[in-house]
Formats: structure tokens, sequence, C-alpha cells
């Protein structure tokens, strides 16, 4: 049996390599690595050590060709995909970043395509039952674009105080995969470049915010520019928000005549 070693996981595929599991590798990439599902709801994108890092990314030294189909199992420690081990002592967890939501939204990358204009804008107007409706399991790519929009959306949301929930009514409408990704932006889990980019716009530095948007479009085929998407309508219903009336004290007792 082949050896690797596991280097970094993202949180969504550290929950998932807890305890025992079974499945097989479901998908393989075009440039290397692959999703494989170890039994219900647990999802692990198997990357090379130089991929993009997500929350369901694990990263494998000598992680070798992948084939769908190969038999998947973990336990006691170790990751077995066809006739190589992989070994998870020591590897690294790493987990969003504590932020703030910025005050200003991310750059754009193309227009919002047209079938998910109006999800889009229900999100933006804060009518997140509405957009589910309209974007769940809508739109291109192996996590359908209008799912990557809520993503994106639950993601800067989360920064702020008022989180949102979208994976259980986008469930009966989409696939498991996006199942996974949208309950790790539910916990601020986005991929590594969308942190970043939420990073640079908070120190207002345009120049990083522009590197780090430019990663983020190359996540996936279509799924950085959706999230991006989604990002952007959340920025914007956080701007349309009225500010919170201060508190007002307590009564100060009229003095006695």
């Amino acid at each position: 049996m082949m050896v690797a070693r596991a280097l970094r996981a993202g949180p969504g595929a550290a929950r998932a390599l807890r305890g025992a599991g079974t499945g097989q590798v479901e998908i393989v990439l075009d440039g290397g690595g692959g999703y494989a599902s170890l039994g219900h709801d647990r999802w692990v994108l198997l990357s090379h050590p130089r991929a993009q890092h997500g929350p369901l990314s694990l990263h494998v030294a000598s992680l070798g060709p992948l084939a769908a189909g190969m038999p998947a199992r973990v336990m006691d420690g170790r990751l077995e995909i066809g006739d190589r081990r992989i070994a998870l002592a020591g590897v690294r967890v790493v987990g969003r970043r504590r932020m703030r939501a910025p005050r200003v939204g991310p750059p754009v990358c193309e227009p919002c395509r047209a079938e998910l204009r109006a999800g889009v804008e229900r999100l933006a107007r804060g009518d997140v039952a509405a957009a589910v409706d309209l974007l769940a399991g809508r739109g291109e790519g192996l996590t359908p674009a209008g799912d990557d929009v809520l993503a994106g959306y639950a993601g800067w949301m989360s920064t702020t105080a008022s989180s949102v929930r979208v994976a259980e009514a986008a469930a009966d409408r989409t696939t498991g995969l996006s199942l996974a990704y949208l309950r790790c932006a539910e916990r601020g889990e986005l991929p590594a470049a969308a942190d970043a980019l939420i990073a640079a716009l908070g120190r207002r530095d345009a120049a990083a915010a522009a590197r780090s948007a430019r990663a983020l479009a190359g996540w996936g085929a279509t799924s950085g520019r959706a999230l991006i998407v989604g990002m952007d309508a959340a920025a914007r219903r956080c701007r349309a928000r009225p500010a919170p009336a201060p508190r007002s004290g307590p009564a100060v007792p009229s003095p006695r005549r």
C-alpha cells in the first residue's frame, strides 16, 4: 500500500475526518485531486500541496492520481483511498479568521448572470427565503453558481451580528457537495482567498483586495466568481440597513421642587 501524508485541512474536512466512515471518490478534478464522500454530509476535497485552500480541503503530499469510484475509508488516524494510505496524525487545521465585515464590498469580476439576478437582488434586500427559492441548485458549475452566491452571502454575513442560515432551506434543491459548502459558509468558513479579500477590504487596501479577488475568481471553474457576487450582495445589504438607534440611558427623575 502506498503511503502519503496529510499536511493541512480545512475545518469542514477536519469535521468529516472525525470518527470512522466509508465512501468513495465521487468527483475527479481536471487539475488533479478530487472530492471523496465518507458518509452522510461528510465531504473532503483531496488536494495537492500548492492548490488553493478551502474549507473542505485536505492537502496531501504525494497524493497521486485519483479515479472516480475509488473506495475511501477513514479510521484509526488514517484515510485510505484506493491502494494508498494517507496519515492524518499532525495535520494542521487551517480555519476561519475572526473578522468584522468591511464597510465596502468586493470588486465584482463580472456582471451577474441573468438567471441569478433576481435572487441576488433579493439577497441584497435581506429576503433570504425568497433568494434561496430563486438560487438554490441553479446555474452552471460543479457546485451550482446559485449555491455559491448563497455561500458568499452567508460567509460575509457571518462577520456581522446577522448570520444567516441557508443550507437547510436548500437541502431538497441541490447536491450534497453544495450543501457541505453551504454549511461551512454559515460558520464563516470560506476559501482562503475570500478570507484574504475580506481582510484587505477591512484594511482599505485596494491593491491587496484586487489581488485577492483575482485569486478567488480562480477558485473552481465558476465558484469563486459567484462567491464574490454573493459577498457583494451581503455588503450592499449591510450598507442599506439603518444604523441601530442609540440606547437611551436610565430615566433621570425630575428634581423635587
